[in-house]
């Protein structure tokens, strides 16, 4: 670095085109690095939030399972305290009770993990925008780093 910086502190005609070119070349390739840098950290969000919304629908899943157990025990609580056996027409309403907690428990679940997916697909074009960034960066450099290279020769 300090031998390409040499002509520049030494003066003269070439070293301010030099100087200009080194500064053409290196602003873009900062904001692409800032631009990488960005996107990493929105990347971390993202993906922490996609855990979030993953844990969510776990835990939804596991209280629409204990809702439905402890709402079935007070049915048969109450049934066996009214002295009533179970018989076809209690089982079916069970049975029919099970089924619609059970759709709606799914239905919930379901959209708690479409979260969790959104957000890790915001992750992954996190993580798409910041290569982009860096990449892009180094393109806007490359026509100031030729020239530099054709002033060197």
């Amino acid at each position: 670095m300090q031998a390409a910086l040499a002509p520049i502190l030494a003066g003269g005609a070439g070293a301010a085109t030099t100087g200009a070119l080194l500064a053409a070349s290196a602003v873009p390739i900062f904001q692409g690095l800032t631009g990488r840098a960005e996107a990493k950290g929105e990347q971390r969000r993202a993906a922490a939030n996609a855990e979030v919304g993953r844990t969510r629908a776990n835990q939804t899943d596991t209280t629409a399972r204990e809702g439905l157990n402890s709402e079935l025990a007070t049915l048969r609580t109450t049934l066996a305290g009214n002295g009533q056996p179970m018989n076809t027409g209690t089982a079916a309403i069970f049975s029919e009770l099970r089924r619609v907690r059970g759709r709606e428990r799914r239905i919930e679940t379901g959209a708690r993990n479409q979260e969790a997916a959104d957000w890790s697909m915001a992750a992954r074009n996190a993580g798409a925008t910041g290569r982009n960034a860096l990449l892009g960066g180094f393109i806007k450099a490359a026509p100031n780093m030729f020239d530099l290279y054709q002033t060197r020769r």
